[in-house]
């Protein structure tokens, strides 16, 4: 027994045979396609050079570096001493130590393992040991993570737009 079934092109329409004096595709492609297209290929919108070079002075003015690292933490023992920028240092305070962003500089800070974050200020030089990135106060490190655990894996990203201090 034979059978015989409707083919389908891509876009679902039926392939319609009309015997001997040929075939075509319903609806026809100069219907199927709107100005967007051309045969099968979707037109890119182009900008202009001016707006290429708008967007992509946006695009460089709004990148930020995301990085990762391991901070660890700071709270009585300096509690009330001055810091590398002059301020006192306040452990309910969101601030941070780093070994050479301006101070005043704004960093949001994100534990990896819990996606909990914190923005805090930079107003310090640290922290000294090696494999650390950031030493944040005991408020900063709370705010994110236990301090029982001393140390966390986090990713940290300047925060573009704010006014820093020098």
């Amino acid at each position: 027994m034979l059978m015989i079934f409707p083919i389908a092109n891509a876009d679902g329409k039926i392939f319609k045979d009309f015997g001997k004096d040929g075939s075509t595709i319903i609806p026809i492609s100069e219907k199927r396609f709107s100005n967007e297209v051309d045969g099968d290929t979707i037109k890119k919108d182009t900008l202009s050079i001016e707006n290429e070079k708008m967007v992509d002075e946006i695009m460089e003015r709004t990148a930020t570096k995301i990085s990762t690292g391991v901070v660890s933490w700071y709270g009585d023992k300096f509690h009330g001493r001055k810091t590398a920028s002059g301020e006192r240092y306040d452990k309910h305070e969101l601030t941070a130590a780093h070994k050479s962003l301006p101070f005043g500089t704004k960093v949001k800070v994100t534990n990896i393992r819990n996606g909990k974050s914190v923005v805090v200020e930079i107003n310090d030089r640290g922290p000294y040991a090696k494999s650390r990135v950031l030493d944040l106060s005991q408020a900063a490190f709370s705010e994110i993570g236990h301090t029982n655990t001393g140390v966390m894996q986090v990713e940290y990203e300047i925060i573009k737009g704010e006014d820093k201090k020098d």
